[in-house]
């Protein structure tokens, strides 16, 4: 999703934007319109706003970050007590892991669940620790290679976006494996003894991929001052080490324009740049994942792209289960209980879904 063709941001409010992440007052103006609080709001930006500015506009979405955060670290923590003695060691990733390391308080990053990853073997451990918790698994589409997260959730509102993979996007595999990163995790300790997040290496390298294959070079403003925050707190043998990791897993192109928007949108000094770091090979080198970064790439080229990506028996496998989802997710999906429609249900569906491979994936 491009956020600022959808939520614009206000030409006045971009310096303020950018003053606000560097943790330096700056003029805002006296009263925001509607549709600059919503653009705010969207792009996660309200709490952090409210901390450098208190804009009054913004002050219930502030108060409801500050109430829920409790609560989450609370829920996460009985989460990872649960499962460590049955010897499963998830990773925190994302917004969770970076409110708690990189922002001054870690209810200044919003979001809507907590994003947690795991060994791929580890899921039927964790799916029933979680149910004996009282969460409940939602139906997934069975898309095993294209959707390898299950989503777990109780109330009072906590979601847990569970991944045996650092993305779903097949392209990216080399990149961010889950042996790897527990080896360089960090200890998170205000969310409990076994709380570990990915080192700030990774965790930038996810932040620089994540907009890109999950969200079509999304310009949401939270990702990017994830990128621009972990940057500044990076040491030079970090980016050194970074911008090896990137080479390793072909993704210089994807990392460098993620840092490179993320620097124009919260005036940022360019520093620390791939030129700097690798060599000229390493720079020209054939990325299979820069088709990524063309906003107006199809579903169909996503497609393409993911199943070049795995090897040949694990395309029929993805190509099998997306025309053919459980009858249980068909079921929800189109909430009927009646055995007799699925047949014309999976006709529509596959119909529909021919349709969509020509649509634009980033709307």
């Amino acid at each position: 999703m491009d956020f600022v063709a959808d939520f614009p941001i206000s030409p006045r409010l971009r310096e303020p934007l950018a003053a606000a992440l560097r943790g330096k007052a700056s003029d805002w103006p006296d009263s925001l319109s509607a549709d600059e609080v919503d653009a705010i709001v969207a792009h996660g930006m309200g709490p952090l706003v409210y901390a450098s500015a208190a804009l009054l506009q913004l002050r219930s979405e502030a108060l409801r970050a500050s109430a829920l955060e409790p609560l989450r670290a609370a829920d996460l923590a009985e989460v990872l007590a649960a499962l460590a003695p049955r010897g499963v060691q998830p990773l925190i990733t994302k917004g969770t892991a970076l409110a708690y390391d990189i922002y001054d308080a870690p209810e200044l990053r919003p979001r809507s669940d907590t994003d947690l990853l795991i060994a791929r073997e580890d899921l039927p451990v964790l799916r029933e620790t979680m149910l004996a918790l009282g969460f409940e698994e939602v139906p997934s589409s069975g898309d095993e290679h294209g959707l390898r997260q299950a989503v777990f959730t109780r109330a009072p509102g906590m979601v847990y976006d569970v991944h045996w993979a650092a993305t779903n996007v097949p392209a990216f595999d080399a990149v961010l494996r889950y042996h790897d990163l527990r080896t360089r995790a960090i200890a998170i300790p205000p969310l409990g003894n076994h709380a570990r997040g990915l080192s700030r290496v990774d965790a930038l390298l996810m932040a620089c991929i994540h907009r890109v294959a999950h969200h079509h070079d999304s310009d949401r403003l939270i990702w990017l001052a994830d990128i621009a925050l972990l940057r500044e707190r990076l040491s030079r043998e970090e980016h050194a080490r970074f911008w090896r990791f990137a080479a390793q897993g072909r993704v210089v192109a994807v990392c460098s324009h993620s840092i490179a928007v993320a620097g124009q949108w919260l005036s940022r000094t360019p520093h620390d740049l791939a030129e700097e770091w690798l060599s000229a090979g390493e720079l020209s080198r054939e990325e299979p994942s820069r088709v990524f970064l063309d906003r107006d790439i199809t579903h169909g080229r996503v497609m393409a792209a993911n199943l070049r990506a795995l090897p040949w028996h694990e395309r029929v496998e993805r190509l099998w289960q997306l025309a053919f989802p459980p009858a249980e997710y068909m079921r929800g999906s189109f909430n009927t209980r009646s055995a007799l429609l699925l047949p014309l249900l999976y006709v529509y569906r596959g119909m529909r879904g021919i349709a969509r491979l020509f649509k634009r994936a980033a709307r």
